[in-house]
């Protein structure tokens, strides 16, 4: 992310230093009390102590009839929302529940929160309290904790320094490991195939913002790295390794953006909203061609068109670009211009890993790549969206598979700053400002509405105006009408002043179900996903372990 402050407001930033510091001097303050109670609706006045008693008897005996799932994983799904917080999890549930036309949304179920074995993840990579995708990204596919914004080495390795890669460890990942057993493998992202997330699978970089040659460029001119330093290491690019690496060649299907990096063009700079993106291949090659020319027997698709009427039996590999740079936002995908959802991505995928997979099984990872880029942006209503465009896939995906072969594992890489707040009642709009449940607006100190939704930092606090020189009444906050709601690009509030919103340091969950999954059980590392999957499926580093085995005995392997 590009961390910027904007110098239209530094009056309003000391107004708001000054506020804290009045707070913490002041009285100490205590939760406000409600108006009188409001009548509740039907819905909830059927919520009495049967309702409760049974709610919780039906939950205690689900709980009682689970029983462990020992058997070989021959197939992982690996879901990955991009920058899903735990606070992204329970709005979008609550936006499903509201966007479904009840106005309590809080009772709603997403569909991996119907998944039986629950964990947290500690996000911190070597050397960030609060990590970037890259690393958390090669933490859960190879065990291994890394340098941020690295991929490929354990944390011998230096950020932009290419010259650390001759003496520092090389790691594999799940994706190495799948394939030397003989599984099929693959991957889904609507971001770029050259991404942090998806990029981590099979790349080995000091920078994972070198996706094409153009990044490499940038960073001498920056001062960043020298032109000597390029000159004598040649890092090779993450779109090139994809291409050129033996993972990457093996890789049977690939569906996502990205591909200003396979082609010799000129855009101008990326950003999340348009599909613009400057990763001109200074080598003149076409990457695309190239990959045609090293899979016979694959095809090349651009549109979801393509994608849906896609021949799987005569297909022996898939890769799938439908943009230049980032996959369209789920809000913004139509018939007209014939980009696919998330959940046609991912459900092609697996059909397609199921079709030519035989006794080994397969791989795939599955990234919902946008909330992360909604967050960015400061727009918690379109990060909710792509939440549900993920929900809505996953529930898809579980259709196809057994869960007595398939392990399914749903996590995020990172959090947000995002949060939930106010006394807000049950019957509130979660896009909306805050009411309490007695239908009272609740009101800052300046008088006006605040949001539900709201952001530790980011582009929202420059929506605001310093009207003079003294506490928080000098300051014109841009704010909501009561009975307004929020669009998708509606900047919410954030208490810094930060171009693009930060990441967040703290746990993300980790939901699962299918063989072993019963071993996520509590706070866990976030690179213990990735033992996880290898002592379930018998492969990488676990792969030595007795009931592997005795598996192999067994099954004359």
């Amino acid at each position: 992310f590009t961390s910027t402050r904007d110098m239209r407001g530094p009056l309003t930033y000391l107004l708001l230093c000054g506020v804290a510091v009045g707070v913490v001097a002041g009285e100490d303050h205590q939760h406000p009390r409600p108006w009188a109670g409001k009548t509740k609706s039907g819905a909830l006045t059927e919520e009495n102590q049967d309702f409760w008693l049974q709610k919780g008897e039906d939950e205690l005996q689900e709980a009682l009839s689970l029983k462990p799932n020992t058997n070989l994983a021959k197939n992982i799904i690996l879901f990955i929302g991009d920058g899903m917080s735990l606070p992204t999890v329970t709005a979008a549930r609550v936006y499903k529940g509201q966007q479904a036309g009840n106005s309590e949304g809080n009772s709603a179920q997403l569909s991996w929160e119907k998944m039986p074995n629950v964990g947290l993840s500690k996000t911190y990579d070597a050397d960030y309290m609060v990590p970037d995708s890259a690393a958390t990204a090669f933490a859960m596919y190879s065990g291994v904790k890394t340098t941020g914004y690295t991929m490929g080495y354990d944390n011998t390795i230096d950020y932009l320094k290419p010259g650390s890669a001759l003496n520092a460890t090389p790691v594999t990942t799940i994706l190495d490991w799948a394939q030397e057993a003989g599984k099929k493998t693959g991957f889904v992202t609507t971001t770029r195939m050259s991404h942090a997330t998806p990029g981590a699978l099979y790349a080995k970089t000091v920078s994972r913002f070198w996706e094409c040659e153009n990044d490499v460029v940038v960073d001498v001119e920056d001062g960043l790295l020298t032109q000597d330093e390029v000159d004598k290491h040649k890092p090779e690019d993450i779109t090139l390794q994809l291409v050129e690496s033996e993972a990457g060649k093996k890789i049977d299907i690939m569906l996502g953006g990205g591909r200003a990096s396979w082609l010799p063009r000129e855009k101008t700079r990326w950003d999340y909203n348009t599909d613009d993106w400057n990763c001109t291949r200074w080598d003149g090659r076409n990457l695309i061609e190239e990959w045609k020319g090293n899979h016979t027997g694959g095809v090349y698709i651009e549109n979801r068109t393509e994608l849906m009427e896609m021949d799987m039996n005569n297909t022996e590999s898939v890769l799938g670009i439908f943009t230049n740079s980032y996959v369209t936002w789920d809000d913004l995908v139509n018939d007209t211009n014939d980009k696919p959802r998330l959940e046609d991505m991912a459900v092609q995928a697996v059909k397609f890993l199921q079709a030519k997979s035989g006794s080994e099984g397969y791989f795939v990872m599955i990234e919902a790549g946008r909330i992360d880029a909604a967050h960015h942006n400061g727009q918690a209503v379109r990060a909710l969206s792509e939440t549900l465009a993920f929900d809505k896939a996953v529930e898809e995906v579980l259709r196809l598979v057994d869960l007595n072969d398939t392990l399914v594992i749903l996590t995020a890489d990172h959090s947000h700053t995002m949060t939930i707040g106010g006394y807000t009642g049950r019957e509130q709009d979660i896009t909306g400002v805050v009411k309490e449940a007695d239908g009272k607006v609740d009101l800052g100190e300046d008088g006006k509405t605040f949001t539900v939704l709201s952001y530790g930092n980011g582009p929202g606090f420059m929506q605001l105006n310093g009207t003079g020189i003294g506490d928080f009444n000098f300051i014109d906050r841009d704010t909501m009408e009561e009975d307004a709601t929020a669009g998708m690009s509606y900047l919410q509030a954030s208490a810094a002043p930060v171009g693009s919103e930060t990441h967040g340091g703290d746990d993300v969950g980790i939901w699962a179900a299918g063989p072993m999954a019963h071993l996520f059980h509590g706070v866990h590392e976030q690179s213990y996903i990735g033992h996880v999957m290898s002592y379930a499926a018998c492969i990488g580093p676990q792969k030595d372990r007795e009931r592997c085995k005795n598996y192999a005995a067994a099954n004359g392997l």
